[in-house]
């Protein structure tokens, strides 16, 4: 969740991720004492894993908090492994997760995205993210699309619109209400176009009083009679 493009880093950020780097081999080394001069017989290799974790965490919106930190030592230590972890391991225990940030995991959001897609303007979402990920999707999509093979198509595209804001909420941006201008920005007009036509004649139907499940001709039967009377 927290991978992205490497940028330049600032001298503060830099001393950050020392600071980081060396509290956590510090802990590692407590934690497997045994083992430790045999996984790190010398300084340049402790030094290559020490610069292959900092090269990771320059890449992140945000470094891990302290209470991050802790959990990712804790699972360490009930592991029961009697070696330090690989970087790669390390790695995806210090990941930050939505949860540290007060949102849903990905999978919890996907699933609030698909069961209140009929009716995203009442819904109490549990964060904005959840809502921005879903309208870039597509409400109209979230609730006619009937050909199973098209769902994981959807969930995709949702994972990848949810992880892009959960990324910007852990670099500190306060998500305003309105779709991804970068999601946006890839589409032409025509299909801008094709998409709020879609999202008006859904807010028509829903407003004669037309069910939320239906399939494919049934829809459109109803639209048709939805948008000839308005």
């Amino acid at each position: 969740m927290a991978g992205g493009q490497t940028t330049a880093a600032s001298p503060e950020r830099k001393q950050q991720i020392t600071s980081l780097v060396s509290q956590v081999f510090t802990r590692l080394e407590a934690i497997f004492p045994r083992t430790w001069s045999s996984a790190f017989p010398s300084a340049d290799l402790l030094t290559l894993a020490r610069r292959e974790l900092a090269q990771e965490l320059a890449r992140w919106p945000a470094l891990p908090t302290r209470h991050v930190v802790e959990r990712a030592m804790s699972e360490l230590k009930r592991g029961g492994n009697t070696w330090p972890p690989t970087i790669p391991v390390l790695v995806s225990l210090l990941a930050p997760k939505p949860e540290d940030f007060g949102m849903p995991s990905v999978g919890e959001a996907w699933r609030e995205a698909v069961g209140h897609a009929h009716e995203p303007r009442r819904h109490r979402w549990s964060h904005e993210a959840v809502r921005l990920a879903g309208q870039s999707v597509g409400w109209w999509d979230l609730t006619h699309t009937t050909a199973q093979s098209q769902w994981p198509r959807l969930e995709k595209r949702f994972g990848r619109e949810y992880s892009a804001l959960v990324n910007r909420v852990m670099a500190g941006e306060d998500l305003t209400p309105r779709q991804l201008l970068e999601h946006d920005g890839s589409r032409t007009r025509a299909e801008l176009a094709e998409r709020a036509g879609r999202e008006a004649a859904q807010q028509r139907a829903e407003a004669s009083g037309l069910p939320h499940a239906m399939n494919a001709d049934q829809g459109l039967r109803s639209l048709r009679a939805a948008l000839k009377g308005a």
